[in-house]
Protein backbone atom coordinates (compact mmCIF):
# COMPACT_ATOMS: atom_id res chain seq x y z
CA UNK A 1 0.00 0.00 0.00
CA UNK A 2 1.08 3.41 -0.40
CA UNK A 3 2.86 6.19 2.34
CA UNK A 4 -0.10 8.16 1.65
CA UNK A 5 -2.90 6.23 2.74
CA UNK A 6 -0.88 4.93 5.84
CA UNK A 7 -0.59 8.30 6.51
CA UNK A 8 -3.90 9.34 6.08
CA UNK A 9 -4.88 6.91 8.28
CA UNK A 10 -3.20 8.10 11.06
CA UNK A 11 -4.46 11.08 10.44
CA UNK A 12 -8.07 10.04 10.95
CA UNK A 13 -6.88 7.93 13.66
CA UNK A 14 -5.30 10.97 15.83
CA UNK A 15 -8.42 13.31 14.73
CA UNK A 16 -11.13 11.04 16.12
CA UNK A 17 -8.53 10.53 19.28
CA UNK A 18 -8.08 14.14 19.97
CA UNK A 19 -12.40 14.42 19.90
CA UNK A 20 -12.75 11.71 21.87
CA UNK A 21 -11.31 13.30 24.55
CA UNK A 22 -12.47 16.69 23.63
CA UNK A 23 -16.15 15.39 24.04
CA UNK A 24 -15.14 13.54 27.28
CA UNK A 25 -13.52 16.69 28.72
CA UNK A 26 -16.63 19.24 28.08
CA UNK A 27 -19.07 16.32 29.55
CA UNK A 28 -16.74 16.52 32.83
CA UNK A 29 -16.32 19.85 33.06
CA UNK A 30 -20.26 20.67 32.64
CA UNK A 31 -21.42 18.22 35.78
CA UNK A 32 -23.20 20.45 37.82
CA UNK A 33 -21.88 20.81 41.43
CA UNK A 34 -22.95 22.00 44.51
CA UNK A 35 -22.20 25.50 44.99
CA UNK A 36 -19.63 26.06 48.10
CA UNK A 37 -21.30 27.05 51.77
CA UNK A 38 -21.62 30.78 51.65
CA UNK A 39 -19.61 32.58 54.82
CA UNK A 40 -21.29 33.42 57.67
CA UNK A 41 -24.66 33.15 59.45
CA UNK A 42 -26.82 30.32 57.79
CA UNK A 43 -29.93 31.74 56.67
CA UNK A 44 -32.16 29.26 54.51
CA UNK A 45 -30.59 26.67 53.18
CA UNK A 46 -30.63 26.59 48.80
CA UNK A 47 -33.09 25.29 47.13
CA UNK A 48 -32.34 22.30 45.52
CA UNK A 49 -32.88 22.71 41.55
CA UNK A 50 -36.55 21.05 41.18
CA UNK A 51 -36.26 17.79 38.85
CA UNK A 52 -36.65 17.69 34.92
CA UNK A 53 -40.60 16.08 34.31
CA UNK A 54 -40.26 12.84 32.99
CA UNK A 55 -42.12 11.89 29.91
CA UNK A 56 -43.50 8.80 29.26
CA UNK A 57 -42.56 6.33 26.88
CA UNK A 58 -43.54 6.45 23.15
CA UNK A 59 -45.62 3.26 22.73
CA UNK A 60 -44.37 1.24 19.91
CA UNK A 61 -46.11 -1.31 17.75
CA UNK A 62 -44.89 -4.97 18.58
CA UNK A 63 -45.88 -7.61 16.26
CA UNK A 64 -45.68 -11.00 18.29
CA UNK A 65 -43.30 -13.74 16.47
CA UNK A 66 -45.74 -16.84 16.05
CA UNK A 67 -44.61 -19.85 18.36
CA UNK A 68 -44.98 -22.48 16.37
CA UNK A 69 -45.86 -25.11 19.19
CA UNK A 70 -48.63 -23.09 20.74
CA UNK A 71 -49.77 -20.97 17.33
CA UNK A 72 -52.44 -22.68 15.32
CA UNK A 73 -51.76 -23.73 11.96
CA UNK A 74 -53.61 -21.77 8.82
CA UNK A 75 -54.84 -24.15 6.46
CA UNK A 76 -53.08 -24.22 3.19
CA UNK A 77 -54.94 -22.00 0.38
CA UNK A 78 -57.53 -23.17 -1.78
CA UNK A 79 -55.89 -23.93 -5.28
CA UNK A 80 -57.46 -21.55 -7.50
CA UNK A 81 -59.81 -22.64 -10.20
CA UNK A 82 -57.89 -22.99 -13.70
CA UNK A 83 -58.41 -19.94 -15.61
CA UNK A 84 -59.86 -22.29 -19.22
CA UNK A 85 -61.77 -25.23 -17.27
CA UNK A 86 -61.46 -28.39 -19.67
CA UNK A 87 -64.64 -28.68 -21.35
CA UNK A 88 -65.26 -30.71 -24.09
CA UNK A 89 -68.09 -29.74 -26.19
CA UNK A 90 -70.33 -32.42 -28.66
CA UNK A 91 -72.52 -30.77 -31.41
CA UNK A 92 -73.63 -32.63 -34.39
CA UNK A 93 -71.19 -32.47 -36.20
CA UNK A 94 -68.64 -34.13 -33.55
CA UNK A 95 -66.32 -33.35 -30.90
CA UNK A 96 -64.58 -30.19 -29.92
CA UNK A 97 -61.77 -30.30 -29.29
CA UNK A 98 -61.15 -33.34 -31.00
CA UNK A 99 -58.08 -33.90 -28.58
CA UNK A 100 -57.44 -32.18 -25.00
CA UNK A 101 -54.57 -31.95 -23.03
CA UNK A 102 -54.82 -32.02 -19.19
CA UNK A 103 -52.39 -32.71 -16.35
CA UNK A 104 -53.09 -35.72 -13.78
CA UNK A 105 -56.05 -34.92 -11.45
CA UNK A 106 -58.05 -31.97 -14.04
CA UNK A 107 -61.99 -32.18 -14.04
CA UNK A 108 -63.23 -32.08 -17.95
CA UNK A 109 -66.31 -31.32 -18.20
CA UNK A 110 -68.10 -33.23 -21.30
CA UNK A 111 -71.35 -30.61 -22.72
CA UNK A 112 -73.59 -31.92 -25.25
CA UNK A 113 -74.29 -28.69 -27.58
CA UNK A 114 -76.27 -30.66 -30.22
CA UNK A 115 -79.89 -31.45 -31.16
CA UNK A 116 -79.70 -35.01 -30.06
CA UNK A 117 -78.56 -37.29 -26.84
CA UNK A 118 -74.71 -38.15 -27.02
CA UNK A 119 -73.40 -40.83 -24.43
CA UNK A 120 -69.60 -39.92 -23.47
CA UNK A 121 -67.73 -43.14 -23.15
CA UNK A 122 -63.87 -44.50 -23.05
CA UNK A 123 -63.09 -46.72 -25.73
CA UNK A 124 -63.05 -49.24 -26.93
CA UNK A 125 -67.12 -49.19 -28.10
CA UNK A 126 -69.01 -51.27 -26.57
CA UNK A 127 -67.43 -52.79 -23.60
CA UNK A 128 -65.58 -49.12 -22.45
CA UNK A 129 -62.45 -50.87 -20.71
CA UNK A 130 -59.88 -48.21 -21.73
CA UNK A 131 -59.20 -46.29 -19.29
CA UNK A 132 -58.00 -48.11 -16.50
CA UNK A 133 -60.35 -47.86 -12.98
CA UNK A 134 -62.96 -50.35 -12.99
CA UNK A 135 -66.79 -49.86 -11.68
CA UNK A 136 -68.59 -48.47 -14.64
CA UNK A 137 -71.59 -49.40 -15.63
CA UNK A 138 -69.66 -51.30 -18.17
CA UNK A 139 -66.35 -51.56 -17.71
CA UNK A 140 -64.42 -48.40 -16.60
CA UNK A 141 -65.38 -45.37 -14.41
CA UNK A 142 -65.00 -42.95 -17.62
CA UNK A 143 -68.53 -43.81 -18.90
CA UNK A 144 -71.42 -41.28 -18.30
CA UNK A 145 -73.68 -44.87 -18.34
CA UNK A 146 -76.60 -42.85 -19.61
CA UNK A 147 -77.27 -40.12 -22.85
CA UNK A 148 -76.97 -36.98 -21.87
CA UNK A 149 -79.92 -34.63 -23.45
CA UNK A 150 -79.09 -31.77 -25.06
CA UNK A 151 -77.72 -28.84 -23.06
CA UNK A 152 -76.72 -31.27 -20.54
CA UNK A 153 -73.15 -31.98 -19.22
CA UNK A 154 -71.38 -34.48 -17.63
CA UNK A 155 -67.74 -34.65 -15.83
CA UNK A 156 -64.84 -36.72 -15.37
CA UNK A 157 -62.15 -36.74 -13.40
CA UNK A 158 -58.73 -37.84 -14.81
CA UNK A 159 -56.13 -39.18 -12.49
CA UNK A 160 -54.63 -41.82 -14.93
CA UNK A 161 -51.77 -40.78 -17.08
CA UNK A 162 -51.83 -41.57 -20.34
CA UNK A 163 -53.49 -41.15 -24.08
CA UNK A 164 -57.09 -42.77 -23.49
CA UNK A 165 -59.63 -42.14 -26.41
CA UNK A 166 -63.16 -41.92 -25.79
CA UNK A 167 -66.26 -42.41 -27.76
CA UNK A 168 -70.25 -41.13 -28.36
CA UNK A 169 -71.53 -44.67 -27.60
CA UNK A 170 -75.21 -43.37 -29.09
CA UNK A 171 -72.96 -43.00 -32.16
CA UNK A 172 -69.84 -44.86 -31.85
CA UNK A 173 -68.33 -43.14 -35.29
CA UNK A 174 -67.92 -39.88 -32.99
CA UNK A 175 -64.84 -40.00 -31.37
CA UNK A 176 -61.52 -38.04 -29.51
CA UNK A 177 -58.78 -38.18 -27.32
CA UNK A 178 -57.72 -37.13 -23.85
CA UNK A 179 -53.77 -36.82 -23.36
CA UNK A 180 -53.16 -36.61 -19.65
CA UNK A 181 -49.63 -35.90 -18.62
Amino acid sequence: MSKKFYIAGAVVVAALLVGGIFVFMQGATNTPSAPPPAPGPISNPPTPPAPAPMTPPTPTSVTPTPNPITSPVPPPAPTPAPKNPAVITYTDSGFSPGTLTVKAGAKVTFENKSSEPFWPASNPHPVHTGYPTTGGCTGSTFDACKGLQPGDSWSFTFNVVGQWGYHDHLNPGQRGTVIVN
